[in-house]
């Protein structure tokens, strides 16, 4: 394994462990719980780290989601060669997820992006949670993902900027860090001022407040299969290594 891509999947690790209320030690990894956030599926989830036959992992997870009565399946695959040898035999929904690091020079700052406090932007979560595919036309799921936005700050440092267009903050990253290594994380801008080139501002700078404040090392996770990844490319990030989720959504 590249030991940049350790290095990230070292982060990622930590902060998620900091996030669990309850933890579970399985044969082939860990089962992260959040038993206040139940409908925040990347705050409960299982977290495979061991090469183990697909059929016991999703045995597992079934069990330990189940127990903790839980609508959703999630597995995430730290280990590239074995997701891709699960994703074929995959009952559920696979994604691909890119590990990219940054590589090239800070870009230049765009007077648009702004440093917020994590309290302006709750009126835009909401209408982002609400506009997306995926959500389920609950307002105790909006409560709820808004919250653990505004929880992950109990697990390590969290910095937001945005960039505003009438009047309202319209997009949105995240720059999480342990004050060596720094991740920007939950890129979005609400589909009616896409285009404009927001969402690079905010990356960029996010991507230079981590460099000012001292980090040696800045890397974000895009979805393979999305465009976003090739602005990312654009802004200096190369792809180091991949991971993988295997997702049953809420049976009906």
């Amino acid at each position: 394994m590249d030991g940049d891509l350790d290095r990230a999947l070292r982060f990622m690790a930590t902060m998620e462990d900091a996030l669990a209320t309850r933890r579970l030690d399985l044969p082939f990894g860990t089962a992260l719980f959040n038993d206040g956030l139940p409908r925040v599926w990347y705050q409960n989830f299982v977290r495979v780290e061991r090469d183990a036959p697909l059929a016991e992992v999703l045995a597992d997870t079934e069990r330990v989601m189940a127990a903790a009565d839980l609508d959703h399946r999630k597995v995430e695959v730290r280990l590239d060669e074995l997701g891709a040898r699960y994703a074929p035999e995959s009952p559920w929904d696979v994604s691909r997820l890119v590990v990219m690091e940054h590589r090239g020079e800070p870009p230049p700052l765009d007077v648009r992006a702004e440093e917020v406090d994590g309290h302006a932007l709750i009126e835009k979560w909401q209408a982002g949670i609400r506009a997306s595919p995926t959500h389920d036309g609950s307002e105790e799921t909006v409560r709820q993902l808004v919250e653990a936005q505004l929880h992950r700050e109990t697990a390590t440092s969290v910095r937001y900027f945005s960039a505003r267009a009438d009047g309202r903050w319209v997009t949105e990253c995240s720059l999480f860090s342990d004050g060596r290594t720094a991740q920007v994380e939950s890129v979005e801008t609400l589909e009616a001022y896409r285009g404009r080139g927001l969402a690079r501002a905010v990356v960029g700078r996010a991507v230079a407040e981590a460099y000012s404040a001292g980090h040696d090392y800045v890397f974000l996770l895009a979805d393979q299969d999305d465009w976003p990844k090739e602005l990312y490319r654009r802004l200096g990030f190369e792809v180091v290594g991949r991971v993988w989720e295997l997702l049953r959504k809420p049976q009906p």
